[in-house]
């Protein structure tokens, strides 16, 4: 089992960016990107790849790739290593337990609904939860972009922003066009991929190789023609190859359960009716043995698994009665409204190294060869 190190984490890249631009951090900063940032780039760039952890990147390109030259080092991601919790803590520089978004759905008792918090969807239908948008209404958030926008010009570069991009040739056009003029700026960069993908086909697919291949190439093609430019590349997550169970082919667990499964397939948050909340270790280890590692409420609020910091008032309401977190590579999710579920060939959010540890890619503008 292998944890989170928020002392050295994705998280750790926000708050060096949070003190560089004159903001006080929320936790501590990464030693690395102070350094960096003190040589005062006019550009600075930090792109988001979704599911690029070190694991995928070693597999996919050989070790003289651009990418994988300029690796720096590796950083942890926080937990659950998953794009909910993770995107958010790197854009707010804070941990899951303080900003509340842990995972993709999450009970709210408010509508008692599991809801998906990007979505606002009521988890396992495509119906909305409420009229409001709840993870909002509850979880609201200032980002790096706004709580720094007084101090130099912020650009976000990913779908539903001003600068919308959702493939990577559109993400380095906004960014090559942004980076020409004069002005002194942050950009952060998000890619959906190659997490998309690698939870359809798997780590050790071609078709991955090849994507991860092409995106090195459009990479060191954009940061060539750059000047004056600090560019951070990282990763919410990485990925590992999984086989996905069915809680429904389990029906000693499943009666035992109020409602769905939330969080996430890795990292399972159980509700329990209160005659199998006694019982319901050893009905779990029964059927999965120790392919997940059980806590009870409390063990894992006090595990520092989800960070420190003052934890967000939902942040204890969207952990059930246990919660199970994968130690192999067995993943637990229900069959939606439908009767399907998501067959997922690789997934996230457990406690393994592939999961949890992606790069810190940096290219400075001395460094490009």
């Amino acid at each position: 089992m292998v944890k989170p190190n928020y002392d050295n984490s994705i998280m750790s890249i926000t708050n060096s960016l949070l003190k560089y631009y004159g903001v006080k951090p929320h936790h501590a900063t990464l030693p690395l990107a102070d350094e960096l940032l003190a040589k005062d780039y006019k550009n600075v760039v930090l792109l988001l790849m979704d599911g690029m952890g070190v694991n995928v990147l070693e597999r996919s390109l050989p070790e003289n790739a651009f990418l994988r030259k300029h690796i720096k080092t590796e950083l942890s991601s926080v937990y659950p290593c998953t794009t909910t919790a993770a995107t958010t803590s790197v854009l707010t520089g804070r941990t899951p337990a303080e900003h509340g978004w842990i995972g993709w759905s999450c009970y709210f008792k408010e509508v008692d609904k599991c809801i998906d918090l990007f979505s606002n969807l009521e988890s396992g239908t495509e119906s909305p939860a409420s009229d409001e948008n709840q993870p909002y209404k509850y979880m609201p958030y200032d980002n790096i972009l706004s709580v720094i926008g007084d101090n130099v010009k912020t650009c976000a570069v990913w779908p539903y922003t001003e600068y919308f991009a959702d493939t990577m040739e559109g993400i380095c056009e906004h960014i090559k066009n942004l980076c020409a003029n004069d002005e002194r700026k942050f950009i952060y960069a998000y890619h959906a991929q190659p997490d998309h993908d690698i939870h359809d086909f798997g780590v050790d697919s071609d078709c991955i190789k090849q994507m991860l291949l092409n995106y090195n190439n459009q990479l060191e093609t954009l940061i060539n023609s750059l000047s004056d430019t600090l560019f951070l590349i990282t990763a919410d997550h990485g990925m590992k190859d999984i086989t996905m169970k069915c809680v429904e082919d389990y029906p000693a667990i499943n009666r035992a359960l109020i409602r769905h499964i939330c969080v996430e397939p890795r990292c399972c948050s159980f509700y329990v009716k209160e005659e199998y909340k006694t019982d319901f270790p050893q009905l779990f280890t029964n059927a999965f043995g120790n392919k997940f590692k059980l806590f009870s409420h409390k063990e894992f609020l006090e595990s520092g698994l989800l960070g420190n910091g003052v934890p967000h008032t939902k942040t204890e309401d969207f952990v059930g009665d246990y919660v199970a977190a994968a130690v192999s590579d067995v993943a637990l999710w229900y069959k939606d409204i439908n009767g399907g579920y998501e067959d997922f060939k690789s997934a996230h959010a457990g406690l393994t190294k592939e999961e949890l540890t992606v790069p810190l890619i940096v290219i400075q503008k001395q460094d490009i060869c």
